[in-house]
């Protein structure tokens, strides 16, 4: 039986994962910053000896104290200037930049600029943003109404936070992902593919990885979602979407996240990703 070892803060005691994945990949290995039942910093300290990177979850972006401390955030920055570790940051999902209320639109911009300053000293690979589409319809008109509206409103994100526009990977959510392209391409934005989006909504996960192949700059890779369940181990894929994400896999050097909540899916997932790319 695993050891368990005291995280960071030296109050609790954990399972570790059972063997270290540093630079097993040739891709940076990731995982969320909640696998452990705890804050942000005991899951990194228990998370650095074992993944090239950490995906640091700030799915809220209010009250303040949703946020890291900045006491966190300096000692999370010193495990990456010691080459421990380093980091991708998934930006608020709870406020939209595509709202179409230009007040609410407005505080989620504030909102997602002070979170993007909070982890600035953790110097992350990449931003991840939802770009959230609520709309009634589907017709035309209105989809290219939110695509102008994403685009006016990314470029106020990208002024504010003064984030460099590659370091912004905007993920595919619930609508078709060629939508997302004109937004891609007029604000020169990377993209993150969610492969469990993907299949949750029954698009094809090759086409559009070829859709935005040169802008992919991190994966959330994970068994698919579940009524109930949220994000399931990678043990879980469906065979036959196998090997599409094998294909993906082949070449690719940039993050891949397995994107999993929990001590018992990680550790069932790094074994199954290990299959996927032999």
């Amino acid at each position: 039986m695993t050891d368990r070892k005291t995280d960071i803060s030296g109050k609790h005691s954990y399972t570790p994962l059972p063997r270290s994945y540093k630079n097993r990949f040739g891709f940076s290995l990731a995982c969320p910053s909640f696998i452990y039942p705890d804050h942000i910093l005991p899951n990194v300290s228990m998370l650095a000896p074992f993944v090239d990177e950490i995906e640091v979850l700030v799915f809220e972006s209010t009250p303040a104290d949703n946020l890291p401390p900045q006491d966190d955030i300096r000692q999370m920055a010193a495990l990456a200037e010691n080459k421990q570790i380093s980091y991708n940051v998934h930006l608020p999902t709870d406020v939209s930049i595509t709202d179409p209320d230009p007040q609410r639109q407005k505080h989620a911009i504030e909102r997602i600029v002070s979170a993007a300053d909070r982890t600035r000293p953790l110097l992350p690979v990449t931003w991840t943003l939802h770009l959230p589409f609520e709309e009634n319809s589907t017709d035309a008109d209105t989809v290219q109404k939110w695509q102008k509206r994403a685009i006016d409103a990314l470029e106020r994100l990208l002024v504010q936070s003064r984030i460099d526009s590659r370091h912004i990977s905007i993920e595919n959510l619930d609508y078709p992902p060629a939508w997302m392209e004109p937004v891609a391409e007029a604000m020169d934005v990377s993209v993150c593919l969610d492969t469990g989006h993907l299949l949750e909504y029954n698009f094809d996960i090759l086409e559009t990885f070829e859709l935005f192949r040169h802008r992919i700059t991190i994966l959330h890779l994970y068994g698919g979602v579940a009524a109930g369940r949220g994000h399931l181990g990678l043990h879980r894929l469906d065979a036959r979407h196998a090997p599409a994400v094998s294909r993906i896999l082949e070449g690719f050097s940039g993050t891949v996240s397995l994107e999993v909540f929990s001590f018992n899916d990680l550790s069932k997932s790094l074994p199954a990703l290990e299959g996927l790319v032999s």
